[in-house]
C-alpha cells in the first residue's frame, strides 16, 4: 500500500492533545513560525496538527512520500532544563518523553524523515565532544556520547518490551524554540513581519493581520475532534497546504495599511466639503483609534463594529456622501436602546472608527 492510501486517523497512537490542548500557545505559535520557515525553503508542503505528533510537516500536498515529526513541550523556569531523567523516566500515567519519540517514530519508519523534541528549555546530555549541550540551539542524537546513548535506548527497549535493537534515534533532533514564553504572540508577529519583509521587499502588508489569520486557523486545526477516515480528510481537517498558506498571505498583500485607509477615507472627505476644523478632529480621532484598536481584547470596540457592519446592510436610500451615511451609522448606534452603552465614546472617534470600517 502507498503511503499515501495510509495517511488518515487510524495511524494517530494517542488522541488527547486534541481536546486538551485549546492552551497550547507555545505548540501554535511554533508551529506558525516553522511554517514561515517551511513556506521559505520549499515550493511544496502540508503541515498537519495533532497528528502522530503535535506537528506533522509533509513534503507534498498531493503526493506526499516523507514527512517529519515534531513533539513540542513547554518547561517553566528560566533554570529549568531537559535531563536523562525528565526525557527517559516514565511518569507514573503514560510513556516517558524518548519512548512516545521511538513509537512515533515507529509508525512510518521509512517515511519519516526525521522526529524533533521542541522545547523552549535545553536539553543538558553529554556529547561525545563534551561540549556543553545547554548552548546548543539543536542538536541531533548522533551528537550524544556513545555510553548514554546506548543507556537511553536500553532505558526504552525496557520501558516498551521491545529489542535494544529496535530503538533507532539515528534520526532524532532536539530543538531548543527562541521564542519569548512572556510574550508568544508578540515575538511571532516580529518573525511574521521579517517574513514578509523577506519575500515581499516591495510591499508593505499587514503582519498582525497575516499572523493572527494563520493563528486562527492552526487552532481550530489543532482543537478539531473529527476524525479523518482519508489523506483528503486529513489535510482539510488538520492541515494547511501551501496553496492554502500562499492565498492567506495574498490576501494580507491586498489588505491597505491602517494609515492608507485613514487617508483615503480623509481625501474623500475633502471631495465632499467636510470642513477642515472637522476633519482634523477626525484624524486625530482615528489616530487615537488606531492605537486602542492594536490592544487586546477591546470587547466595546468589536461591538462597535458589528452594529456598523449590520447596520450598512439597511443604509436609507437618501443617503449619498460617506460623511453622511457614518453619521447616520452613528446617530443610530447611540440611540439604540441597548445593553451596550457607546456613550463613553467621542462622537468624533465613533465616526473616524465608523469611517474606517466603512473603508476597509
Amino acid at each position: 500500500m502507498a503511503f499515501l492510501d495510509t495517511l488518515n486517523d487510524s495511524l494517530t497512537k494517542e488522541r488527547g492533545g486534541r481536546h486538551g490542548g485549546k492552551g497550547h500557545e507555545f505548540q501554535r505559535y511554533w508551529a506558525l513560525c516553522h511554517l514561515l520557515q517551511i513556506d521559505l525553503q520549499h515550493d511544496d508542503y502540508l503541515i498537519l496538527l495533532e497528528f502522530i505528533e503535535d506537528v506533522a510537516v509533509l513534503n507534498s500536498e498531493v503526493t506526499p512520500d516523507q514527512m517529519t515529526l515534531f513533539q513540542l513541550k513547554k518547561k517553566e523556569g528560566s533554570a529549568t532544563k531537559w535531563t536523562k531523567t525528565t526525557l527517559a523516566k516514565p511518569p507514573k500515567d503514560g510513556k516517558s518523553i524518548l519512548a512516545k519519540l521511538h513509537e512515533s517514530k515507529s509508525i512510518a519508519k521509512d517515511e519519516t524523515a526525521a522526529i524533533s523534541f521542541v522545547s523552549n528549555a535545553p536539553v543538558e546530555l553529554k556529547l561525545e565532544t563534551g561540549d556543553d549541550s545547554t548552548a546548543f540551539s539543536e542538536l541531533s542524537a548522533s551528537q550524544i556520547d556513545p555510553k548514554l546513548l546506548a543507556e537511553l535506548k536500553t532505558s526504552v527497549a525496557a520501558e516498551i518490551g521491545c529489542d535494544v535493537g529496535e530503538v533507532d534515534f539515528a534520526n532524532l533532533k532536539f530543538i531548543r524554540s527562541p521564542l519569548a514564553m512572556d510574550d508568544l504572540e508578540s515575538h511571532t508577529m516580529g518573525r511574521v513581519a521579517t517574513y514578509l519583509a523577506d519575500k515581499f521587499p516591495d510591499h508593505s502588508p499587514r503582519a498582525d493581520i497575516l499572523c493572527k489569520a494563520v493563528y486562527s486557523e492552526l487552532k481550530v486545526k489543532a482543537t478539531s475532534t473529527e476524525e479523518a477516515a482519508s489523506f483528503a480528510d486529513l489535510k482539510r481537517i488538520r492541515g494547511i497546504s501551501k496553496t492554502q498558506f500562499s492565498a492567506m498571505v495574498a490576501l494580507t498583500l491586498s489588505r491597505k495599511s491602517d494609515s492608507d485607509v485613514i487617508d483615503g477615507f480623509l481625501a474623500g472627505l475633502t471631495q465632499e466639503n467636510v470642513p477642515y476644523v472637522q476633519r482634523e478632529l477626525i484624524r486625530r480621532a482615528a489616530r487615537q483609534f488606531i492605537v486602542e484598536k492594536a490592544g487586546r481584547g477591546n470587547a466595546l470596540l468589536s461591538l462597535l463594529q458589528n452594529n456598523v457592519e449590520k447596520l450598512l446592510q439597511q443604509l436609507p436610500d437618501n443617503l449619498v456622501t460617506s460623511w453622511d451615511v457614518a453619521n447616520w451609522l452613528v446617530d443610530q448606534i447611540s440611540t439604540q436602546n441597548t445593553a451596550t452603552d457607546f456613550s463613553i465614546l467621542d462622537r468624533n472617534y465613533m465616526i473616524a472608527a465608523t469611517l474606517y470600517w466603512m473603508s476597509q
